[in-house]
């Protein structure tokens, strides 16, 4: 009987160890997504997978991506490049915010989402201008033509 109690309590024991509600895992789904955002925007779907439900029921995959590859064609943007995340995780570890800074032209910038734990990992909340599409606005008053970047194999050869 006391062999039973014990291995009861063992077992529960490892089962709230196994936990990935820490904020160790936390920092390293924020990094994950530093990473994802840093070197794979070629390959938007790496992102979407890391982002939380609220954004993935708002868009697609295949929208989001559409969406991303817009956004880094606007011609005054330096891309997003996120360094040194600093999770900051609510008391039960459920939720937080990650503060990245920003490799920018001026210096100081941060990029800050939120972070959630749902279906067993953290998430991130982040590109609300891609959901709500108001990305798409500043578009509207480019001075000059983007073909020119569309259509980088034309330009120069007389066609």
């Amino acid at each position: 009987m006391i062999k039973k109690v014990w291995m009861c309590f063992l077992l529960l024991f490892l089962v709230g160890c196994s936990s990935k509600e820490t904020s160790k895992q936390a920092q390293l789904r924020a990094e994950e997504f530093a990473e994802a955002v840093n070197y794979s925007y070629e390959e938007p779907e790496k992102i979407y997978a890391l982002l939380a439900n609220g954004c993935t029921d708002i868009l697609t995959e295949e929208a989001f991506c559409q969406a991303f590859s817009k956004e880094r064609s606007y011609p005054y943007l330096t891309p997003l490049f996120l360094n040194s995340p600093e999770t900051h995780m609510q008391e039960d570890n459920k939720s937080g915010t990650v503060t990245y800074s920003q490799a920018a032209r001026l210096p100081g910038m941060e990029y800050e989402v939120e972070l959630v734990f749902e279906d067993d990992d953290y998430y991130i909340m982040a590109f609300a201008e891609l959901l709500d599409g108001s990305y798409l606005d500043k578009f509207q008053d480019i001075p000059y033509s983007l073909d020119s970047y569309f259509h980088a194999g034309t330009v120069g050869n007389g066609r």
